[in-house]
């Protein structure tokens, strides 16, 4: 099924690139190893082939947009995660629908390295990786382990809703039907909560990769790097990081797409996605809003019912 796929998504961008339609896809290719991909720029229609769809497409693309579509229309080949991601940079104004074209592929769930491992994989033997049904087949060097996709797959695609693009020019593929989300955590008391995030925010070494890696972070300066207001020093220490790790959880409120890729990133395990979940939850029942949904509707905290409910009678 994946190799179908891939071939559809050639041809989609070998269209793109031949009609001169657009100036560039960027799409996934081949990694350093049958668990990886990155991402690749493709230029020519000749070069179309480098692109890859597999259980190892991880990366949210759409990060790259508002840079690429300054210099003329882009094609990008997408998750459902990711035209989310695309949905909400068209709602706030950082791209424009006229500079993009979306190639959607329905997603049966993207694999974690870490999960793997704890099958008892030896990510060092893997020569290739498969989806087949719900299950994944990897092939080492003594053999083909098969592995329930439920406990190789990523935490975010575990609790997916949307296994089918909610946005795109043209969509590839069928996806299974999506599981009924778990519902989130309850952490306990306030006090309990504080607690185990400052545990948590305590192990943050601050290299930002959570926020190189997410596409709604998208400032030209972010506010941990400003100096003319000093939101924070770059110090590690707690009371530093709590602030970091907060300040991007509001700044993400409505804006989330859950796509995973934070705390992916993270070297340290700081189960980001926790946090982000939560607060999504809070603007849905708030406001009835979900993050990258609809292209022709306004960011949640750029418009104003006057039905809208007041936070301080909750």
């Amino acid at each position: 099924m994946s190799e179908e796929l891939e071939q559809k998504i050639r041809e989609e961008a070998k269209k793109l690139l031949e009609s001169g339609e657009v100036r560039l896809v960027v799409g996934w290719g081949k990694g350093s190893a049958p668990f990886k991909t990155t991402p690749v720029f493709i230029d020519k229609p000749e070069d179309v082939d480098k692109l890859v769809w597999n259980p190892a497409c991880t990366n949210n693309l759409a990060v790259y947009l508002p840079q690429l579509v300054k210099e003329g229309t882009i094609g990008i080949v997408a998750k459902p995660c990711d035209t989310r991601a695309v949905v909400t940079l068209l709602q706030e104004k950082q791209i424009e629908r006229e500079n993009i074209k979306v190639i959607g592929v329905a997603c049966s769930g993207i694999i974690d390295e870490s999960a793997l491992k704890r099958a008892g994989i030896d990510l060092a033997e893997v020569r290739e990786i498969k989806i087949d049904g719900e299950n994944l087949l990897v092939t080492t060097n003594s053999g083909t382990q098969t592995v329930p996709m439920t406990q190789a797959e990523k935490e975010a695609c575990r609790i997916c809703e949307h296994r089918t693009p909610v946005f795109a020019d043209v969509t590839i593929g069928e996806a299974p039907t999506a599981v009924e989300p778990e519902a989130v955590e309850n952490m306990g008391t306030p006090e309990e909560r504080r607690a185990f995030w400052a545990k948590q925010f305590e192990r943050c070494i601050r290299c930002y990769a959570c926020r190189q890696v997410c596409p709604q972070c998208y400032c030209a300066v972010c506010f941990i790097d400003r100096n003319d207001v000093r939101w924070t020093s770059k110090k590690p220490t707690p009371a530093e990081n709590w602030m970091v790790h907060m300040g991007r959880a509001l700044h993400l409120a409505g804006r989330c797409i859950e796509c995973g890729e934070c705390e992916r990133a993270c070297p340290m395990d700081i189960p980001l996605m926790k946090l982000n979940r939560e607060v999504a939850e809070h603007v849905e029942k708030l406001f009835e809003f979900e993050a990258g949904m609809d292209p022709e509707a306004a960011p949640v905290f750029g418009r104003f019912e006057p039905d809208d409910p007041d936070p301080n009678e909750h």
